[in-house]
């Protein structure tokens, strides 16, 4: 008997301690570093979403927004180090002890401004990742989360495991993919490649060499200038491009639960079939493929 009271005192004590704890909680982590253009930043957190903004001061501002329940906020700590011209930031989430913590209500949000040019170097294991405004190589990955990128020169190399990818007016060759979610790219001078594991594909006004996939939906490309290649390929779904009427290339498009159809005039090459067209296109040039194994393929041509 007495062995079995304690058991309920122990027990009520660890329901009260959880309890308490169990309360909502909010902090907030502030730090400035002098720099140069042309550093590089780094960010690492266990969880977190982050927005980075290029500005005209010679500044790293960071700030760090902590909510969730009370125990989960304490244990949570944001640590950031300059060293010359870089700027080190690290999120860590300290594990509690106890089966009542197994469970994390934590919402983190970093704000961070740095100088135009510079370079980042984003990892993060639950959260967006959003960047505006810079010049310089962006890399970086999310375990679960969406990513934008908007108004960037420079290499950008993005990945996340579960969201949507965009990417915006930006100068420079574009390597996005995401597990799951859409693929939105527009308004790039570079070479774009691109993939998704369960959602459609959207390319357009790109000048540069296209690569698009997707195991699960619907690519649409649509480029400008000459021809730099296209690879479009979709195991379940419609491929739509859009290519000016007076292109150079070699094409390539097949189906095989569907029908091709090009707008433009196309020297063949091997037997007629609805399903596949290949030949040149005003004498040939870099090679547009377009396959799918359960959709249409549509050649368009623009003015």
């Amino acid at each position: 008997m007495r062995s079995i009271i304690t058991s309920l005192v122990v027990s009520a004590l660890a329901l009260l301690l959880y309890t308490a704890d169990a309360g909502a909680g909010e902090k907030k982590f502030e730090k400035k570093f002098t720099v140069s253009p042309g550093g590089t930043l780094s960010l690492g957190t266990d969880v977190g979403s982050v927005k980075i903004i290029g500005s005209s001061s010679n500044e790293v501002s960071i700030v760090a927004e902590i909510r969730g329940r009370d125990r989960d906020v304490r244990e949570f700590d944001v640590s950031a180090e300059h060293s010359g011209n870089n700027v080190e930031i690290v999120g860590k989430l300290r594990k509690g002890g106890g089966w009542f913590w197994n469970s994390i209500d934590l919402d983190v949000e970093f704000t961070i401004k740095v100088p135009h040019e510079f370079a980042l170097r984003l990892n993060t294991s639950g959260g967006n990742i959003v960047v505006s405004d810079l010049k310089g190589t962006i890399k970086g990955e999310t375990s679960g989360g969406n990513i934008g990128v908007n108004s960037i020169e420079g290499e950008v190399d993005l990945g996340t495991s579960g969201g949507n990818v965009h990417a915006e007016k930006c100068t420079g060759k574009i390597h996005m993919e995401t597990s799951g979610g859409d693929v939105h790219v527009t308004t790039i001078t570079g070479d774009v490649d691109v993939s998704t594991s369960g959602g459609n594909v959207k390319v357009s006004e790109v000048e540069g060499k296209v690569r698009a996939e997707t195991s699960g939906g619907n690519v649409a490309i649509k480029v400008r200038g000459t021809n730099k290649g296209v690879h479009a390929e979709t195991s379940g779904g419609n491929i739509d491009i859009f290519l000016p009427r007076n292109i150079n290339a070699n094409l390539d498009a097949a189906t095989s639960g569907g029908e091709v159809q090009c707008d433009m005039p196309v020297t063949m090459t091997g037997r007629i079939d609805e399903s596949r067209v290949k030949g040149t296109i005003n004498g040939g040039g870099n090679i547009i493929y377009a396959h799918t194994s359960g959709g249409d393929v549509r050649i368009r041509a623009v003015d």
